[in-house]
């Protein structure tokens, strides 16, 4: 089954936006045991359903098709090149996954501070070259049992092209996701992921540990949500 959503690049020579061919959102919890979540996303190629030849003027990078199409695609990720992601902020010593969504996600709003480290950007952006994504805001609402729909808004810096300014915007909307499961440490044995999520989350018994290899000798679980 295709991914049933879109991410439009407001202004760009597209206004009926990108289909996605690929979203992953998925957790993690770090050595320290705090919580995270991550997303993927990768686009259609730009011009996929674009079916005007018409020869275009001189316009910015932003406007030309031409540019967009030597870029073939778009990849938006926390995952891709090992990025933060986003910190999950728990109200109370045990929680139910929905505590963790009930309120907007916010990450990297501008404006940045000057002492601000672009190295632990939440994401980083392949758009026309490497650019650099901010401002990010996620609502997700759940959809039907164990799938949600995220709406999700950003801006964008061409820094690729020498631009520093977040003068660019996008906007998102996917449909029907399920969420990916909880990644830990590899260091951890499977007795000491199954205390943290047991003294972590009180829907614990909702979920289940889930072999990432089943056909190798590697033992390797995410922890992830019964459906």
């Amino acid at each position: 089954m295709g991914i049933s959503g879109e991410i439009c690049f407001l202004g760009n020579p597209y206004p009926n936006g990108h289909k996605l061919i690929e979203f992953v959102w998925s957790g993690r919890v770090e050595e320290d045991e705090s919580l995270w979540f991550d997303f993927h996303l990768k686009t259609d190629s730009y011009y996929a359903d674009d079916n005007k030849n018409e020869q275009e003027e001189e316009r910015s990078d932003w406007n030309s098709k031409v540019v967009w199409e030597n870029y073939q695609n778009c990849i938006i990720s926390s995952t891709y090149w090992g990025s933060d992601g986003i910190k999950i902020n728990k109200s109370s010593q045990k929680a139910v996954f929905n505590d963790f969504i009930n309120q907007t996600l916010i990450v990297d709003s501008l404006p940045f501070n000057d002492d601000f480290e672009y190295d632990r950007l939440a994401f980083e952006i392949f758009l026309l070259g490497h650019d650099t994504c901010a401002d990010h805001k996620l609502e997700i609402s759940l959809n039907t049992e164990n799938n949600y729909d995220i709406e999700w808004s950003g801006k964008i810096a061409l820094s690729y092209l020498g631009d520093d300014k977040f003068n660019h915007d996008f906007v998102l909307k996917v449909q029907n996701i399920a969420f990916n499961g909880f990644y830990y440490p590899k260091s951890w044995s499977l007795e000491k992921a199954d205390i943290f999520f047991k003294n972590n989350f009180e829907d614990y018994k909702d979920y289940q540990f889930v072999d990432l290899n089943p056909k190798s000798n590697k033992r390797e679980y995410k922890f992830k949500k019964i459906n």
